[in-house]
C-alpha cells in the first residue's frame, strides 16, 4: 500500500504521521510531502499598500520552502524509511497531483481545528484535498 502523508510543521502533522504508521504498519510504502505555500501578493490603492518587490517575493518563497523542508525533516524522524519530497505551490493542488502521479492508495493529513473566520481568509488544505483527491483521504484529528 502506498501512503502519502502531507505535513507542515505542526503538532497535528506529527500526530498524523504517528496515526498513519499505526493504521498502515511497517509494510506500507510511505511518502512524506510538504509544500512551501506561495505567499499572497497584496496590492492596495493609493495610500493603502504597495506592490512587493521581486526581492521581497524571493525572500518569502525561500522562507516558505525552508519551512517545508523543516516539516519533512521532522516527519522523517518518525518514519526514517519514507520517501521525502518538498514542493512549492498551492498545497491542496500539489498534494492531489502528487497522489495521482505516484499512484497513492491513501492520503493522510492532520486537521488544524481552525475557526470559521480563519478558514474564510485562509482556505483549508484538507477541504481542498477531500474535494479533489484521486484516492481516499484520512484526516487525522
Amino acid at each position: 500500500m502506498k501512503v502519502l502523508i502531507a505535513v507542515d510543521d505542526s503538532e497535528e502533522s506529527r500526530h498524523a504521521v504517528d496515526v498513519a504508521y499505526r493504521f498502515f504498519g511497517a509494510d506500507a510504502d510511505y511518502s512524506i510531502l510538504s509544500v512551501g505555500d506561495r505567499p499572497p501578493i497584496y496590492v492596495g490603492g493609493y495610500g493603502a499598500g504597495a506592490m512587493p518587490t521581486a526581492d521581497d517575493l524571493t525572500l518569502q518563497l525561500d522562507a516558505a520552502h525552508a519551512a517545508a523542508e523543516d516539516a519533512v525533516a521532522h516527519a522523517a524522524e518518525r518514519l526514517p524509511d519514507a520517501e521525502l519530497d518538498v514542493e512549492d505551490g498551492q498545497p491542496g493542488s500539489i498534494i492531489c497531483r502528487f497522489a495521482e502521479d505516484h499512484r497513492c492508495d491513501v492520503i493522510v493529513l492532520g486537521s488544524h481545528h481552525r475557526s470559521f473566520w480563519v478558514r474564510l481568509f485562509d482556505p483549508s488544505v484538507s477541504r481542498h484535498v477531500l474535494d479533489h483527491a484521486p484516492c481516499p483521504v484520512l484526516v487525522v484529528r
